[in-house]
């Protein structure tokens, strides 16, 4: 597609343009290139689920109970989604490759921070810093991918992008389990220095491109929605803990509730804003930003409480815990390989909703889990997860990048990272305190009478301290307390598992409504009115959607 003035770029290295008479080459080149930016993103997934296998670990050196836990995990997520849209931006406005090697490099530098963290207040901020780093080396990937690859070979670029960096969500589990029970929880952050030494060494295979605008930076909206974020999600993790209507917790809703508000207000008054809320009139763009939102929700969710599953209540080891997720990996590649193919055939809209059927599948499984269910059925269901949505996220992801102006890759690709980073974030938070809630509930009537008040509210804090419970009782009592502890754990995590249930369905249902039947052909043109993509399409699930009359 022609590029317009506006959508101009640099390129640092010579072989990637046409004109360069280095046709293999730059096909060659690319290809690297590729193969850089899906490490980046590989090391950028792994640490959002490698400190899973961890948690058992951290609970017990930490003193942590399940509030605190969440927070190890969600920090990193919140942070990083706080920040995608301006750090895309920042790319935009500065040079992507430049961004994501100052983003790697401060992520870097988190890893070894939360490696040597000594409390849990010093790994959570680390965590915190870890995604700071990674929120602008991440976008940075995905834009450049935009810029180099044409149209019509982006689709399995990304594909490819989807692929290796969604095996480091999934291979995170058993390679923290590994490192758990070689060494300890310390070295899930250690693991990353190599790998973050590598990526920045290969970056001098990928070319330098911006936006030649130099529009300015939107930091007010950048500090409105983190703080926004942070408090709300505060208030979610904590409520359960504090109560729910406590000054708190009550402050802390109305506190995010009006930072968001204000920085929408800010964002459709700003000439420059982070969150082009023009982009949202564009149901290809919208609809796929929700449903990706929706599935990571669902999702991520569940993976929250599955390692402590394995490892608390059927005694697993922590490597053991990790191997079990293990099917998702190859049943993700072999999604993204059906992706592109199934995709120009059956159109985007198909293709998520077969997808978000074969995820809710799996969860149908995860919902007959019992405390002494045999390892192959969770398996199971993890593998259904991984088919779904190694067809699902490729698909959504070209969606949106095909639906934003070239030269606004930068932010096309924070919304992505976006969509994804809220889901997981929310679906930690929402799910995760709906089951540490029902669980400290009702294990406080399940234990009662076998052990005291104060070692009652103990165990309902966190799983994880049932052991120093129970070392003080006779060992019948340590059999009726580990029991009643087990299995309030599983009925908690079972509703957990229905709730998560629901949300796939309402991404299903959005991707009918919204999601066009069709791919685009070609690229979104700066100032392309979304009028102007207004089609009736045909297909098995016909509804009008945006699409320009000869592609979508």
């Amino acid at each position: 597609m022609p590029s317009s003035p506006v959508e101009s770029t640099s390129m640092s290295l010579p072989g990637f343009g046409s004109g360069s008479g280095l046709a293999g080459s730059a096909s060659f080149r690319k290809y690297v290139a590729l193969a850089v930016l899906s490490l980046t993103t590989f090391v950028i997934f792994l640490d959002g689920t490698v400190v899973n296998t961890a948690l058992p670990s951290i609970a017990r050196d930490f003193s942590a109970n399940n509030s605190v836990l969440q927070w190890v995990v969600n920090m990193y997520s919140l942070i990083l989604a706080g920040f995608l849209p301006v750090a895309g931006s920042a790319g935009d406005r500065f040079g992507r490759k430049k961004t994501l090697a100052s983003g790697m490099l401060i992520f870097g530098v988190a890893s070894v921070g939360a490696a040597l963290a000594q409390g849990s207040v010093s790994l959570i901020a680390m965590r915190g810093l870890q995604g700071f780093g990674a929120a602008f080396a991440l976008p940075a990937t995905l834009s450049i991918i935009a810029d180099v690859f044409p149209r019509g070979e982006r689709e399995r670029a990304i594909a490819i992008w989807t692929a290796v960096g969604s095996l480091g969500i999934v291979v995170g589990p058993a390679l923290g389990g590994y490192l758990v029970n070689e060494f300890d929880w310390s070295a899930v952050f250690w693991l990353h220095i190599p790998v973050v030494t590598l990526a920045i060494v290969g970056l001098r295979f990928v070319p330098e491109s911006r936006d030649e605008r130099r529009v300015p930076l939107d930091i007010p909206g950048a500090a409105l929605a983190t703080t926004g974020l942070l408090a709300f999600v505060f208030g979610i993790i904590q409520g359960e803990e504090s109560g729910w209507t406590s000054p708190l917790i009550v402050a802390a809703f109305v506190a995010g509730l009006t930072l968001l508000t204000a920085f929408a207000v800010v964002e459709t008054r700003s000439s420059h804003p982070m969150l082009p809320f023009e982009f949202f009139k564009r149901k290809d763009f919208t609809g796929s930003f929700v449903v990706l939102l929706l599935l990571m929700f669902g999702m991520v969710g569940v993976f929250f409480f599955l390692t402590q599953f394995f490892q608390l209540v059927q005694g697993r080891s922590a490597l053991v815990a990790g191997l079990a997720l293990t099917p998702v990996a190859a049943t993700m590649m072999m999604g993204a390989g059906i992706a592109t193919k199934a995709v120009p055939k059956l159109g985007p809209k198909t293709a998520i909703v077969i997808a978000g059927l074969i995820i809710l599948s799996g969860m149908g499984v995860f919902s007959t889990i019992e405390v002494d269910t045999a390892m192959w059925v969770p398996m199971l269901a993890i593998a259904l997860f991984g088919l779904g949505a190694g067809i699902a996220f490729p698909t959504v992801t070209d969606s949106i990048m095909a639906s934003v102006p070239l030269n606004k890759s930068g932010v096309g690709s924070a919304m992505n990272d976006l969509s994804r980073e809220l889901g997981i974030t929310l679906g930690v938070a929402v799910l995760g305190s709906l089951v540490a809630s029902l669980y400290r509930n009702d294990v406080k009537d399940a234990v009662k009478g076998l052990v005291s008040t104060d070692d009652a509210q103990t165990v309902g804090d966190s799983l994880g301290s049932l052991q120093s419970v129970t070392a003080n009782l006779s060992p019948e009592a340590a059999v009726a307390v580990s029991d009643a502890a087990n299995q309030t754990f599983v009925d908690a995590l079972n509703v957990g598992f229905l709730a998560a249930a629901g949300f796939i369905v309402v991404a299903i249902v959005v991707a009918v409504v919204m999601v066009p039947s069709r791919s685009r052909s070609t690229q979104v043109e700066a100032g392309e009115s979304a009028d102007s993509d207004r089609a009736s399409e045909p297909g098995p699930f016909s509804v009008a959607d945006f699409a320009p009359s000869a592609a979508d």
